[in-house]
C-alpha cells in the first residue's frame, strides 16, 4: 500500500527510534551497575521517568502516523473499491451516496465525478 519511499522511510525511523533512545538512555545511566545507584536513588527514577515519557510519546506518534497513512493512502483505495463493486461512496468522506442523482456529497459537499452514480 505504502507508495511513496517517504513513508516507509518515516515508519522505518518512527519504529526504530524507540530503541535507538533506549539504548542511548541504557548507555548514559547504566541501571545494571548497583553502585552507581547508592549515592543517588534518584537517577533510577528519572530513567524510569524518561522510558515511560518515550514509549509514551512513541505510542502517540505512530498512532497518529497509522492514522495519517490510513487516511492518506489505504483509505481511497478501499473507497475506491467499494464504488467499484456497485456500492457508491464519497471519495472524499466516506459518506455512503444511497439513492438518486446529486452533483455534491450530502455530508461534506465535495463536487461528485459524474461516474460514481
Amino acid at each position: 500500500m505504502f507508495q511513496a519511499r517517504k513513508i516507509l522511510a518515516l515508519s522505518s525511523l518512527i519504529a526504530l527510534a524507540p530503541s535507538l533512545l533506549f539504548a542511548l538512555l541504557l548507555w548514559i545511566f547504566d541501571p545494571f551497575n548497583p553502585r552507581k545507584f547508592e549515592a543517588h536513588p534518584m537517577d533510577l527514577t528519572v530513567l524510569l521517568g524518561v522510558i515511560g515519557g518515550m514509549l509514551l510519546l512513541w505510542l502517540v506518534v505512530q498512532h497518529l502516523f497509522f492514522v495519517y497513512t490510513m487516511n492518506r493512502y489505504y483509505a481511497p483505495f478501499v473507497r475506491r473499491e467499494i464504488t467499484a463493486f456497485g456500492m457508491p461512496m464519497c471519495q472524499a468522506c466516506g459518506h455512503r451516496l444511497a439513492g438518486g442523482q446529486v452533483n455534491r456529497c450530502p455530508e461534506c459537499g465535495t463536487q461528485l465525478l459524474p461516474n460514481i452514480l
